[in-house]
């Protein structure tokens, strides 16, 4: 696994980037990392993930995301090319962000690559800094958690890329 990259945008956005290399195909990777059901799994700082809309994950589908702390936001999806890319557009009170992922093959598994893009709104903005460097740490974390549920799994969970999941109520 390599280091965490931060980067600061034009605009004052975080990006911030976490990879390793996954003993799973493609497919398995995307079809885990790329549905938002399955982040309370690997990502500690949620709580729950609500689909809002109807029918298979894909553009357009849209979740409610409920943290440990913090208010919730609505993620929507913006892209989603299996099994190579996907990428999510957030909002909430306190922050707007992206999160994306790509998937690449190779011939021992596959390369995970997560970015996030965040940008901090009202008093958080003065936050940043800390900001940057806290989710520097949970991304790589995150990846590393991913591995380890994917590579230590005999199946990784049914994704709803291949079933559709009808919203919560």
């Amino acid at each position: 696994m390599n280091k965490p990259v931060t980067t600061v945008t034009r605009d004052g956005a975080a990006v911030i980037e976490a990879e390793a290399d996954i003993r799973r195909s493609a497919e398995e990777v995307f079809d885990y990392a790329s549905d938002p059901a399955n982040e309370p799994g690997w990502n500690i700082r949620v709580k729950r993930v609500q689909k809002l809309t109807g029918g298979p994950i894909g553009v357009g589908a849209r979740y409610r995301i409920a943290f440990t702390q913090g208010p919730p936001a609505i993620s929507e999806c913006v892209r989603l090319d299996r099994p190579g890319y996907w990428e999510h557009a957030g909002e909430s009170k306190i922050i707007s962000s992206g999160f994306s992922g790509q998937v690449m093959p190779k011939d021992d598994g596959s390369h995970l690559l997560l970015r996030m893009q965040l940008r901090p709104r009202g008093l958080l903005r003065l936050a940043r800094p800390l900001v940057r460097r806290r989710m520097r740490r949970e991304l790589a974390r995150d990846v590393a958690t991913i591995k380890a549920r994917l590579e230590g799994a005999a199946q990784p969970s049914t994704s709803s890329h291949r079933q559709a999941k009808q919203p919560e109520r």
